[in-house]
């Protein structure tokens, strides 16, 4: 049966949707979430990539206007573990938001869900919703859960459908307390295979998985969980995992989320981590979160033609599938078709009046594949120098990182985010100090040095959603989406800081030390709009109080 929420949720369920629903009518403009995410960001997190794109989808088709404004705090229990992210997670929410009435709490998977339980004095009063909370039978007492479980009897089902050769199927998990879960879940089930031998991996190095995996044949399969392995004193992550795996094994590799299909996974019938950002989404508009289809079969189309797979379901998503060359070079196939057809009818009159038609229609082959082979080439070459030219316009040749011209258009970008979702938008103008007394005294190439290691130290100190740029001479700009201006101001005291540990090298020998002036300013998500030319003003005026008052200094707008 498909995964949904549990029934015994439904009654109070309900009535807690209708509270809701009834409270974002009533104060649909100043409705304000806070989303606790357990995986960290999307560039670290195939599944948190998923459900947030799954969310703002949603979002964006049925906001309407009434996007509420979104505080988004991100766990990191893949790479860091449980234990060191809860904490000090307490106190700093408690002081970050200490100002922000929430109209309701959403945590996605299970250290976020665990950590808000366990702090029922965080928030008092604010309706809290625990989406994908990753245990069994669990009713929080101090609001709802959605708990997003997966059928694992479908998904280890399809393995025989698809392989029918199958007899052995290899489970592998982990240690933790939800890889157990699942696992004993998976043992339940596995008597309603009788012709299958089942065999659990739930322990041992990423090189002894390796080793096992590698001696099964093709009469074999793995059915691949979630898992996280320790390789030294790093963390292998599940994707990571996975790839490895397939890499080491002529068996096929099944799964049951959708962040694990993957080239070299041939996929299964998994939990779709869009579908579980979308059930989000309609918490955080304060609608009814009907639960949809959570489950479908996906495949990796590549990975399931190499491992021959038959018998998948119609209703599939197939991944990964080569695009269709019509849908690509649709204009360039008429153009090119209306050639042939023209060269086609001269070439025909040739022939009717020379009688040579079988030396004419070969002519008219060879030139008809020369042709095609002429307008793709220059269709590919148009491409790559169309793409060369936009690098080349939008990058700063010295330093490598975006020019005044990427950041303008950066900005903008940014500032429409902020004010649709109020989130806050933070900006710092950064300067080097006497920089024109490094030239005159050093020479140019040591000035530029003084650039690139300059540009280089912001680089190192960007986050995913952060972007820097060169914005003239030695001038930096450093835009900080979703961050309030008191946390910039943090952040470019820190970077003042490194900066005064950076030496340039000169011809002699000698070290030139370096310092920076930094202007932070912020837009108000709440306040006028702004446009890019404003908040760079703004910063502009902090970054000239700052060189008044002795330069090597952060002065806020």
């Amino acid at each position: 049966m498909p995964p949904i929420l549990h029934r015994r949720t439904f009654p109070r369920l309900a009535l807690a949707l209708w509270l809701v629903c009834a409270f974002g009518h009533a104060a649909a403009d100043e409705r304000r979430v806070l989303v606790l995410y357990s995986l960290g960001a999307d560039s670290s997190s195939a599944w948190q990539r998923l459900v947030h794109k799954g969310m703002y989808d949603e979002l964006e088709r049925s906001s309407q206007g009434t996007t509420p404004a979104i505080f988004e705090e991100r766990f990191d229990a893949n790479r860091v573990g449980e234990e060191k992210l809860q904490e000090g997670m307490a106190p700093y929410l408690e002081t970050k938001y200490a100002d922000v009435k929430f109209d309701a709490i959403v945590t996605e998977n299970f250290v976020a869900a665990r950590f808000l339980s366990s702090h029922p004095e965080l928030f008092p009063g604010v309706p809290r919703h625990y989406v994908n909370h990753g245990r069994d039978q669990w009713m929080p007492r101090d609001g709802m859960g959605y708990e997003v479980s997966s059928d694992f009897e479908r998904a280890i089902g399809v393995i025989p459908l698809v392989d029918p050769d199958v007899r052995h199927i290899v489970v592998i998990g982990d240690q933790t307390m939800r890889g157990q879960m699942w696992l004993e879940r998976i043992r339940k089930i596995t008597p309603r295979f009788p012709g299958i031998r089942f065999e659990i991996w739930d322990d041992g190095s990423v090189t002894e998985l390796r080793q096992r995996a590698a001696v099964l044949d093709q009469g074999s399969a793995i059915f691949m969980l979630s898992s996280i392995r320790g390789e030294g004193w790093t963390r292998i992550q599940p994707q990571d995992l996975a790839r490895q795996i397939a890499s080491a094994t002529r068996a096929p590799l099944f799964t049951h989320s959708e962040s694990l299909v993957i080239p070299g996974v041939v996929g299964g019938y998994v939990v779709s981590g869009e579908a579980v950002g979308r059930v989000m989404a309609r918490l955080l508009l304060g609608q009814p979160a009907l639960a949809g289809q959570l489950q479908g079969y996906y495949f990796d189309y590549p990975t399931a033609r190499q491992a021959g797979l038959r018998n998948i379901p119609h209703d599939a998503v197939m991944l990964n599938r080569p695009h269709n060359v019509w849908e690509l070079y649709r204009w360039q196939i008429i153009s090119v078709g209306a050639l042939i057809l023209l060269e086609g009818a001269l070439i025909t009159a040739l022939v009717l009046s020379l009688r040579a038609r079988r030396r004419a229609m070969a002519d008219l082959a060879s030139e008809r594949n020369g042709l095609e082979d002429r307008v793709l080439q220059r269709t590919l070459e148009l491409l790559q120098a169309n793409r060369k030219l936009q690098e080349q316009a939008s990058t700063d040749p010295l330093t490598g990182i975006a020019n005044r011209r990427k950041m303008t258009e950066q900005i903008a970008q940014e500032l429409e985010r902020a004010r649709r979702f109020r989130h806050p938008l933070s900006l710092l103008m950064i300067d080097i100090d006497h920089f024109k007394r490094i030239n005159d005294s050093h020479g140019h190439e040591v000035g530029d040095q003084a650039i690139v290691q300059t540009a280089t130290l912001l680089t190192a100190n960007l986050r995913a959603v952060d972007s820097v740029a060169r914005f003239g001479g030695e001038e930096f700009v450093l835009l900080l989406p979703e961050t309030p201006v008191a946390v910039a101001a943090y952040v470019a005291e820190r970077l003042r800081e490194q900066a005064a540990q950076l030496r340039v090298r000169t011809e002699l020998g000698d070290e030139v030390a370096l310092t920076i002036s930094i202007g932070v300013a912020a837009a108000d998500p709440y306040g006028a709009p702004d446009t890019p030319s404003s908040l760079l003003v703004r910063s502009d005026k902090a970054l000239y109080r700052a060189k008044k008052e002795g330069r090597n200094r952060v002065v806020q707008f």
